[in-house]
């Protein structure tokens, strides 16, 4: 029964990549390009600017400035009232008073606006996130799925009780065998079962011993491919994010270095995650290896004595005490 769920469970997670991948290959998720209000006054706070937080409806200009849109704050900054807004990024600008502007921020004041102040809004760009990914956000993410779900199933379906329980490995250890009472509830169990049952002969008894381990390595190979494809993917996501960025550069004259240095952040950020995956990975690879490579090795040594105990007297192991 639990092979039979781990097939059914297989089965399902490579429908669901597929029909996954289809299905959201037409509705690719728009790039942000919003700022945070809370990263504004963050980026104050590291210049050493302070504002203070005044009543709304104590200066009506500043909060009536912009039809239909309230701010998110009034201040004071160096003795001068500033107003924040919170704007559509289509909005059409017709201001009267002073104002400063970026991406969906304004800041608006009846005075000059504080050079600091105005710095530190301009250095302000929208967060990284996984909208930057574009197209490569969904190889990536089957990437993330195939890596959680393997490791998961395989942490499960290499546990002792399910491979090589304990009881299996006393009972060997005091030179007794399981017997036809015994479940067939795990790899050395179901071996025991045949050689016991089915009185196989030594080669039949290694080949179904083969099967079983090979059962313990099923799924395996998607870990190495999501190791080695999860950076190939974020690297051809970075050359096409390069490539984008230096086509759209003027061909003379001076070039945006907000922009350019922009542009080439969210490039590299197909690499960071394809390593951010497969990272994690290979260390889980290495780990479930490692366990594979000792239940191998504990089905050889049943099968070893087995084998042993079926040669000796000619007996089959089932009269053995």
């Amino acid at each position: 029964m639990f092979r039979e769920w781990i097939g059914k469970t297989n089965r399902f997670l490579a429908v669901f990549i597929v029909t996954g991948t289809l299905s959201l290959s037409g509705c690719l998720p728009e790039k942000s390009e919003s700022i945070e209000p809370k990263v504004f006054f963050e980026e104050l706070d590291k210049a050493g600017i302070h504002p203070q937080n005044l009543d709304p409806e104590s200066s009506l200009a500043l909060t009536n400035a912009i039809k239909d849109y309230y701010p998110l704050g009034v201040y004071v900054i160096e003795e001068i009232e500033l107003a924040l807004f919170d704007l559509p990024l289509d909005y059409n600008v017709s201001f009267e008073l002073n104002y400063i502007s970026n991406k969906n921020l304004y800041l608006l004041s009846e005075q000059p606006i504080p050079t600091e102040v105005a710095q530190a809004l301009n250095s302000l760009s929208p967060s990284l996130g996984y909208e930057q990914l574009g197209i490569f956000v969904y190889p990536l993410g089957a990437c993330l799925i195939i890596s959680i779900f393997i490791t998961l199933e395989r942490l499960f379906s290499l546990r002792r009780g399910l491979t090589f329980p304990r009881k299996v490995e006393k009972a060997l250890l005091s030179g007794e065998f399981p017997d036809k009472k015994w479940k067939q509830g795990s790899a050395a169990e179901r071996i025991v079962h045949v050689a016991i049952h089915e009185k196989a002969s030594e080669d039949t008894l290694r080949a179904y011993a083969k099967l079983e381990v090979s059962a313990m390595e099923r799924g395996m190979f998607l870990l190495e491919v999501v190791v080695a494809g999860a950076p190939l993917i974020g690297l051809l996501g970075t050359v096409t994010g390069l490539v984008e960025v230096f086509s759209q550069m003027p061909t003379g004259g001076t070039v945006d270095k907000s922009l350019f240095s922009q542009g080439i952040s969210l490039a590299l950020l197909t690499t960071m995650v394809g390593l951010a995956i497969a990272l994690p990975t290979l260390l889980f690879n290495s780990y479930l290896q490692r366990v594979l490579d000792k239940r191998a090795s504990a089905i050889e040594w049943l099968t070893a004595r087995l084998i042993e105990a079926t040669d000796q007297k000619g007996l089959p192991p089932e009269v053995i005490r």
